[in-house]
């Protein structure tokens, strides 16, 4: 699992397309905290679940099924147990998310 900041979204979108769980965290402030809301995201829906429910979310909800950015909200003590599982990477991502959609619509996803 790999930990990505407020503006970092393409870079975990992009991170979890091509098969990793990315922790995209949010702060509404600018002050990233553990108040702060949280998704994890991740194209294998089973996989997904199972770390949710692994990181202690009781009722897991995912949203934007099927989609790109497919996630589950994590905040309070299973955010921090997710954060202390991260690995914290500088992104060097050079696609774009067009590139994303692009290559889902031509396979069909």
């Amino acid at each position: 699992m790999r930990l990505y900041f407020m503006y970092e979204l393409v870079h975990a979108y992009l991170y979890a397309e091509d098969g990793g769980q990315a922790l995209h965290w949010m702060s509404r402030d600018g002050e990233v905290s553990p108040r702060s809301p949280a998704h994890l995201i991740d194209n294998d829906e089973r996989r997904l679940i199972a770390t949710a429910r692994a990181l202690g979310v009781r009722t897991v909800k995912v949203e934007r099924r099927g989609a790109v950015g497919q996630h589950v909200d994590l905040w309070g003590k299973p955010l921090e147990r997710a954060i202390r599982r991260c690995e914290r990477v500088e992104p060097v991502e050079k696609r774009t998310l067009s590139d994303v959609w692009k290559r889902r619509k031509a396979t069909g996803q």
